[in-house]
């Protein structure tokens, strides 16, 4: 799957150079999502579909580094598979809630910005931890290595999201919270009960 990761980026350098280097840098330059928050957030272009699917082969295989041993009596492409599409659905199903909700609430012009940083940041972690997944394979061997540096770059988006929003936030707390509680930490506590269960 690395090898098809290395092809994805290829084509992600080919789609569009310029946002790849935006995506790969935005943790560092928080002016290059605020330009893009005019627009709606959607995956249906070429270079987000791309990314997209980047992202979900670079989850996958962090979390399948990890747990493969704890989860998976036979470690191969079928318990990979299998990871690749609990993460698949997973990614997808929140995405499409977080839209159906941002059009039924009505608050497509308030929440666009903060889907766009959410995303964004997804995409940005996942290219940023594309090296470390390398390094691990052939250097340090170290599930443990690879979940911390995967779990500090998720908080890290999250710092920045919630810094990048402070206003919205703090202007509509009781909401963010509620969304928060629902959406971000509900489904993650779901998904642990039931893989160690």
């Amino acid at each position: 799957m690395l090898l098809f990761s290395f092809v994805l980026i290829a084509l992600l350098k080919l789609l569009k150079p310029k946002q790849l280097v935006g995506y790969s840098i935005a943790f560092f330059s928080p002016g290059f999502f605020q330009k893009k928050a005019e627009d709606f957030i959607s995956i249906f272009t070429p270079f987000k579909l791309t990314l997209f699917a980047f992202s979900i082969i670079m989850i996958s295989l962090v979390f399948y580094s990890y747990f493969n041993e704890l989860l998976f009596e036979n470690q191969g492409f079928q318990s990979f598979s299998k990871t690749l599409a609990a993460v698949f659905f997973y990614i997808l199903t929140k995405y499409f809630i977080d839209i159906f909700l941002a059009n039924v609430l009505a608050l497509k012009e308030n929440v666009n910005y903060f889907l766009q940083l959410k995303y964004g940041y997804m995409f940005t972690v996942c290219l940023l931890i594309f090296p470390i997944l390398i390094l691990n394979k052939y250097a340090i061997k170290s599930g443990y290595f690879l979940l911390s540096s995967f779990i500090i770059l998720l908080i890290f988006r999250t710092l920045l999201i919630l810094f990048n929003n402070k206003r919205l936030i703090l202007g509509k707390l009781f909401y963010f919270i509620l969304y928060f509680c629902t959406l971000e930490i509900a489904p993650l506590l779901i998904l642990y009960k039931t893989t160690t269960t």
